[in-house]
């Protein structure tokens, strides 16, 4: 491996392009919004800005050590592999276009996947105290969490041509994420039965119902069951249109929701329209101001 160097991603991409320019076989690495190219004539990497506070990429970094530390994917509770496809995020009930709902409640799960890793076993009693509110910001805790399903990308070249685009994971890390996700996912959809025809609709870790004093209930004791806190309140009205719903809070703040989508189904074979792809993804990348970083984040929220 040649000269490393550290930069700005402009950098970077005028070394590509050198690179393709030379018909050089080189790969463009992208983890936590930073860059790196790696080849055999040099190395680059870049790095994004952070919003955190040193305090919190020390507790970010320190959950996640504990975790390895002390191979909590090792105790026999999470045997059980779970998959994206097992954690259903978002649930809406069947209701005509057009349709209304007065005087709706919405129910939280206060600190949904931080007290779901302290219930399940994945976080020590010490840790979970460290990253309460007050103390840690809520990004911070969901970024410690999210870590361990962290994906890295590399992007293949020669020359100017991207021959193909893989994924690493640590597949141990990140079944305790979507073993989180999946709990939170199954007390949600034990609300739903429980509600029957009371339910609206759930976003992640809240549920709403119409609004009736004993909905709140019967979400609020499931919850309790579970070992979690709950915050409810009253929202004006939820509309549902072509695109998807609308919740009316009291006052003029509006919230827009989408219909959940469905995960694309990918070919392990190249077909021909994901070379096609590859080309316009490669000309892209070399000739365009293109954010792969971006373009991973609109990729993964379709997919949500």
């Amino acid at each position: 491996m040649g000269l490393v160097t550290k930069g700005s991603k402009d950098v970077l991409l005028k070394k590509a392009k050198y690179l393709a320019q030379k018909d050089e076989e080189y790969t463009i690495k992208v983890i936590n919004g930073n860059y790196e190219l790696i080849s055999e004539l040099f190395k680059h990497k870049t790095f994004s800005d952070t919003d955190y506070t040193t305090k919190e990429l020390t507790f970010i970094k320190s959950v996640k050590n504990y975790i390895v530390k002390n191979e909590i994917y090792l105790n026999s509770e999470f045997e059980k592999q779970f998959f994206p496809e097992d954690v259903h995020y978002i649930k809406v009930a069947k209701v005509p276009l057009g349709k209304k709902f007065e005087g709706v409640f919405e129910i939280d799960i206060d600190e949904a996947y931080w007290k779901t890793a302290h219930l399940l076993g994945i976080i020590s009693d010490e840790i979970y105290l460290r990253g309460q509110k007050g103390n840690i910001s809520k990004q911070a805790r969901l970024t410690a969490l999210g870590s361990l399903a962290k994906k890295i990308y590399y992007y293949k070249f020669k020359g100017e041509q991207l021959e193909k685009v893989s994924t690493k994971t640590d597949p141990l890390l990140q079944n305790l994420w979507f073993t989180i996700c999946k709990r939170v996912s199954d007390v949600m959809n034990d609300c739903i039965r429980e509600l029957g025809k009371e339910f609206i609709f759930y976003w992640v870790d809240g549920i709403y119902v119409q609004g009736k004093a004993e909905n709140l209930v019967i979400a609020e004791n499931i919850f309790t069951e579970y070992g979690y806190n709950v915050k409810f309140k009253k929202v004006k009205q939820v509309y549902f249109h072509e695109k998807g719903f609308s919740c009316n809070d009291f006052g003029t703040h509006t919230r827009e929701f989408n219909y959940p989508g469905y995960s694309r189904a990918r070919t392990k074979d190249l077909s021909y329209s994901e070379a096609l792809e590859l080309k316009k993804l490669a000309k892209k990348i070399l000739n365009e101001d293109y954010d792969i970083v971006k373009g991973i984040q609109n990729e993964e929220s379709e997919d949500t």
